[in-house]
């Protein structure tokens, strides 16, 4: 520590005369000299300085400097030593405020005291610190807003305020933070990088998009495009909703700065799984961007999106969450034997998590009743209902310990406590509990499962509550496993569609999924044009492996050309055949649009694409259509396929059944039933021959020898004059010389 001394006293001015004010020669004084308190971890060298100072300032008692020197020394000697420094560092700047109080150095260095000294460890003296605005960020923050209030140009202090006021949860000291900020824009501290940062954050944060971007830009500009200001530019500017904000947050992810690193996995880390997040950890440089691009992509083209979409709306999901959901004390959550669920977040609550993932719930719902109310009160709750086309999902939150954590629990019965829900297993009806019955009530709408709850009696009430309580864990489960940006339109059109797995694309290794639409003309709008009528029609579809990822995918609009209006019991036809990276049971999406308004979302379903080559017997979906329909297909050059997306026949029709054996041995015989049986269904399942059907109303057997080349391309007709209208099943059992059978089914409905 001695080699140190004559640097640290040379910044301490001993031997220069102190003008009146303090300088600017004096204010870089004190910076090396806390730079040079930074270079040594010497305890033991740093207390012989610390009683050297400590006679100077006998000497000289109302020298602001020798304070100012002896707090920064405490502060670190704080840090290397005991905590019991950073009380005698408090101690000298408060000396200094009261000698010099219009420098900003005594209040920026009380308010790192402040910091340093912390809250109470005891809870209970914390959270009073807390409410009446004597915690330690507020103290801090407080300090850090004097010395800008006496100097807007004290950088320092500037950006120590605002970091503060981000960090405070209640309290919240950004409204003086901005403030400070924007003062400070007319002092030369203005064009500084780091309040220039500072300021873009705290604009951010209270919600001024234009100022924050503004911001942002001219930080960018200032550090020259660095990787932390293209992160933070890009991130700012899809929370503002501009898609041109891409570019920015993936151009900042090749840098390898790690602060800049952190805080792109920080923000990832609400949606991603630990799996995601080792990836991302082991990326660096152009790597690190291209699996972004990656993970938002696949999720844009899994929710049906537009490129980008997802990532713009995860921010503003985010900023929305780390506005309102988050948790305010810094101590260890405690749990009840309710609340299963632990995120394990020091961010947010509960809400907070199903937020960043789900976005904004449909509809809200609460139920809060005092405890004066006969039955006893309840505390304060929450339910979130998401409507989706798989499916409703619905959270309950409650706050039990602080009204400012809402927790998600399984059941709804759960916001009333442990021995309450238990009772009520037992009672003879809700209404044993009128504020159980009427909580609810308050979610009547939400599910039928709760109309149920308030119907029933002693046995049908605790069937009820269980179901209820198995709906909630698998939503908690999908909730905080998953996350999606539901497609939604305000206006439903109808349609009928049909996904098939079958064929090959012309390189013949790639296996190919069809997606056959078809939309009735009272559904659709058309537009008068010279030629006729165009019907302008949007459709996105997206197929996922069991892995999740992404193995085909379209969004694309087509123009179709009438000579006149589609009638309104007509359909207007269309066909995609798109190749895919895989085969197997694929997982689907698909989205029909008139406009941006107007459509329909399917629930997901699955679609088996059969292998292009195998030494296993195999069988393609089966394809019904009919001779002189729109919607064909060419599998090769001799092979014209029909297909009928509406699954719908006349009796008088004739059924064109087209489909594809794989893995047959080249003459080998192979023995061939098609039965139609009376019933239909729907589901991969089905298609597979893993359901039943109805009586056998028609049934036709063959035996064929199969042709080289290991794929066997197969047509036959089949006369529905024989069916009265109805639901139909298809089935074709394919059965090798071997023995080995597949069975393929299809729905098909017949009418007059």
């Amino acid at each position: 520590m001695l080699r140190f001394l004559p640097v640290l006293l040379i910044c301490m001015g001993l031997l220069a005369p102190r003008a009146a004010a303090q300088s600017p020669a004096e204010r870089a004084s004190l910076e090396a000299f806390r730079d040079s308190l930074q270079t040594t971890s010497d305890s033991s060298g740093l207390r012989i300085l610390e009683m050297r100072l400590i006679a100077q300032a006998k000497e000289h008692r109302d020298d602001p400097m020798v304070h100012l020197r002896l707090g920064f020394l405490a502060l670190r000697l704080g840090e290397l030593a005991a905590p019991s420094h950073y009380d005698d560092a408090a101690s000298e700047f408060q000396w200094a405020i009261d000698v010099k109080g219009d420098w900003p150095y005594p209040w920026f260095g009380m308010g790192l005291a402040e910091l340093a000294l912390g809250d109470s460890k005891v809870s209970v003296v914390a959270g009073l610190q807390t409410m009446f605005g004597k915690d330690a960020l507020t103290r801090s923050a407080a300090a850090f807003a004097k010395s800008a209030e006496v100097d807007p140009s004290f950088v320092r202090g500037l950006v120590e305020l605002a970091n503060t006021s981000l960090r405070q949860r209640v309290n919240i000291r950004l409204s003086v933070a901005l403030d400070a900020l924007r003062r400070a824009a007319l002092t030369p501290a203005g064009a500084n990088p780091d309040v220039l940062l500072a300021r873009g954050r705290v604009e951010r944060a209270v919600g001024d998009a234009d100022s924050a971007v503004a911001a942002m830009q001219r930080y960018a500009a200032a550090t020259q495009g660095s990787a932390l200001a293209r992160f933070e530019l890009g991130r700012t500017r899809l929370w503002r909703g501009e898609p041109q904000g891409r570019e920015d947050y993936f151009a900042g992810a090749e840098g390898d700065d790690p602060l800049t690193v952190a805080l792109y996995r920080l923000d990832l880390a609400p949606v991603a799984l630990e799996a995601d997040l080792g990836e991302f950890d082991t990326q660096n440089g152009q790597y690190r961007r291209q699996w972004l691009q990656r993970f938002w992509g696949e999720r844009d083209a899994r929710d049906l999106r537009g490129g980008g979409e997802r990532l713009a709306e995860h921010y503003r999901r985010l900023f929305y969450a780390r506005r309102h959901f988050l948790l305010v004390g810094r101590f260890t959550r405690q749990f009840d034997i309710s609340e299963v669920y632990r995120s394990g977040s020091r961010e947010f609550d509960d809400r907070g998590i199903i937020y960043v993932r789900h976005g904004e719930p449909t509809s809200r719902a609460f139920y809060n009743v005092g405890e004066m109310t006969t039955g006893g009160g309840i505390p304060p709750n929450e339910s979130w209902r998401y409507a989706r086309a798989d499916g409703d999902l619905f959270f309950h939150f409650v706050a039990r310990e602080d009204v400012q954590d809402f927790r998600l629990v399984e059941s709804l019965l759960d916001v009333l406590g442990y021995s309450r829900t238990v009772r009520l297993q037992n009672a003879d009806g809700l209404a044993a509990d009128p504020v159980a019955e009427q909580l609810v009530v308050s979610r009547e709408q939400f599910s039928p499962v709760y109309q149920r709850m308030l119907q029933q009696g002693r046995i049908g009430l605790g069937r009820a509550i269980g179901d209820e309580r198995l709906m909630g864990r698998e939503n908690i489960r999908k909730g905080t496993t998953t996350d999606e940006y539901e497609l939604t339109f305000r206006h439903r059109i109808e349609a009928a569609c049909q996904v098939l797995g079958v064929g090959v694309a012309g390189d013949g290794t790639t296996p190919l999924v069809h997606v056959t639409c078809g939309v009735p003309g009272r559904s659709v709008q058309p537009e008068a044009v010279a030629d006729g009528f165009v019907y302008p029609m949007r459709l996105r579809f997206t197929a996922t492996d069991a892995a999740g990822r992404v193995v085909a995918s379209v969004d694309t609009t087509r123009r179709f050309l009438a000579p006149q209006p589609v009638p309104p019991d007509e359909y207007l036809v269309g066909l995609l055949s798109l190749p895919a990276t895989t085969t197997g049971p694929l997982v689907y999406r698909l989205a029909i649009q008139r406009d941006d308004s107007t459509g329909i979302v399917f629930e997901r379903q699955q679609v088996a694409l059969p292998p292009v080559a195998t030494s296993s017997l195999a069988v393609s979906d089966l394809v019904l259509g009919r001779r002189g329909a729109n919607v064909r297909w060419r599998p090769s050059a001799t092979d014209t396929v029909f297909m009928n997306p509406v699954g719908t026949f006349r009796r008088s029709e004739t059924l064109e059944l087209y489909y594809e054996v794989i893995g047959a041995l080249a003459g080998e015989r192979h023995n061939t039933e098609l039965t139609v049986r009376k019933g239909g269904g729907r589901g991969l399942d089905y298609q597979l021959g893993r359901s039943g059907a109805g009586g056998s109303k028609l049934s036709i057997k063959f035996e064929e020898t199969a042709p080289p080349g290991g794929r066997w391309h197969i047509q036959r007709s089949v006369s529905l004059d024989r069916l009265n209208p109805g639901d139909y099943t298809l089935e074709v059992s394919v059965t090798s010389g071997s023995g080995t059978k597949v069975i393929r089914r299809r729905a098909f409905r017949v009418t007059e």
